[in-house]
C-alpha cells in the first residue's frame, strides 16, 4: 500500500441496542490503536463519543442520506487523497415473516443493508483507481449463506451483499482494489432481541399465526445474550472484539482471503450442506433453529 491512502472510512460504528453487533466499534479501536488512521461513522456522530475521546476521528454518515455520504468521502479524500479502505458495515436485521411484513419496512432494510453500501462504495471507486488501488470489506454473516424463518428479509440482503462482493471483486481486480467478505458465525450480544415488543415489528399484520413462534424466537436468543459466560449453543457464538481482529487482517494483509468464515458454525454450516444435500439440511435447520 506503499504511496496510497491508508486512511479507513468505516460504517455502524455504533452499538445501538437491535442496531449494531458492536463489531464496528470494536473494528474502530483495534484499527485506530494499531495505526491506521480511521474515520469512524453512524448516522448520531454523538453515540461515538467514547471512539472520539480514544482520539478516532468520527463523522455523520447515514447510509440512506446521499449528501452525508457525499461529504464523508469527499472530508477524507481532501486530507488523504483518497479513501484507502472501506468497510462497509451498517446494517440492521429486520425481524418478521415473509408473508406479514409490510413491503416499505422490506424496501428499508434493502436500503440500509445493501442499497446504501453499494452506493458508498461507488463514491469511494473513483479515488481508489485513481491512486492504484484500494480495499473494500463487506460485513456479511453466517446467515448469507442460508437462511432461517422470522428474519429471511435480512438474511436476503446477506445473500444479496455475497453475489455484489463477488461480481464487484471481478470488476476492479484490474484496478488494484481488492473486495473482500467477512462472515461471522452470531456474535455475542449482537442482534438479540430481549423480548417480543423488542423484535421491532410494529408495522405487521398481527394474524396470531406466529405468536407462539416470536415467544420461542425471543427465548432461543437468550443464548446469545450470555455475553460473559455463555453456554449451551453460546458457546459456539463469536465476539465482537474476535471479529475486529479478522477484519483487521482483511485490511492489512497484502493478499487478503476472498472470505474470512469466523466461529466453528460458519465454517463448518457450508461443508456440511454440500455433503449432506438440501433436504436433509433443511432437517437441520428445522432441528436446530425456531420453525413455527
Amino acid at each position: 500500500m506503499s504511496g496510497r491512502s491508508r486512511a479507513i472510512l468505516l460504517t455502524g460504528a455504533s452499538s445501538s441496542t437491535g442496531k449494531s453487533s458492536g463489531t464496528g466499534r470494536a473494528a474502530a479501536l483495534r484499527l485506530h490503536r494499531a495505526g491506521w488512521p480511521v474515520y469512524a461513522t453512524a448516522r448520531r456522530p454523538e453515540a461515538l463519543a467514547d471512539l472520539a475521546a480514544e482520539g478516532i476521528r468520527v463523522l455523520h454518515l447515514d447510509v440512506n442520506d446521499e449528501e452525508s455520504m457525499t461529504a464523508a468521502v469527499e472530508k477524507i479524500t481532501a486530507e488523504h487523497g483518497a479513501v484507502g479502505t472501506l468497510i462497509n458495515n451498517a446494517a440492521y436485521s429486520l425481524n418478521g415473516t415473509i408473508g406479514e411484513t409490510p413491503l416499505d419496512e422490506v424496501r428499508s432494510q434493502f436500503e440500509t443493508n445493501l442499497f446504501g453500501l453499494c452506493r458508498l462504495t461507488q463514491l469511494v471507486l473513483p479515488g481508489m483507481r485513481e491512486q492504484g488501488g484500494g480495499r473494500i470489506v463487506m460485513m456479511s454473516s453466517i446467515f448469507g449463506q442460508f437462511a432461517t424463518p422470522g428474519r429471511g428479509y435480512y438474511q436476503a440482503t446477506k445473500h444479496a451483499l455475497e453475489a455484489v462482493s463477488d461480481s464487484l471483486r471481478l470488476e476492479v481486480a484490474r484496478d488494484g482494489i481488492k473486495v473482500v467478505l467477512i462472515e461471522p458465525s452470531p456474535v455475542l450480544g449482537g442482534f438479540v432481541p430481549m423480548s417480543v415488543a423488542d423484535l421491532g415489528m410494529t408495522g405487521q399484520e398481527r394474524t396470531g399465526l406466529y405468536d407462539d413462534f416470536w415467544k420461542y424466537f425471543v427465548d432461543w436468543h437468550g443464548a446469545y445474550r450470555e455475553t460473559e459466560n455463555p453456554t449451551g449453543r453460546g458457546r459456539m457464538a463469536v465476539r465482537a472484539e474476535t471479529v475486529a481482529k479478522v477484519i483487521e487482517k482483511a485490511v492489512a494483509s497484502e493478499h487478503p482471503r476472498i472470505r474470512y468464515r469466523i466461529g466453528v458454525p460458519s465454517r463448518l454450516l457450508p461443508r456440511m450442506r454440500w455433503t449432506i444435500g438440501d433436504a436433509l439440511f433443511e432437517r437441520f435447520v428445522r432441528a436446530f433453529f425456531p420453525i413455527p
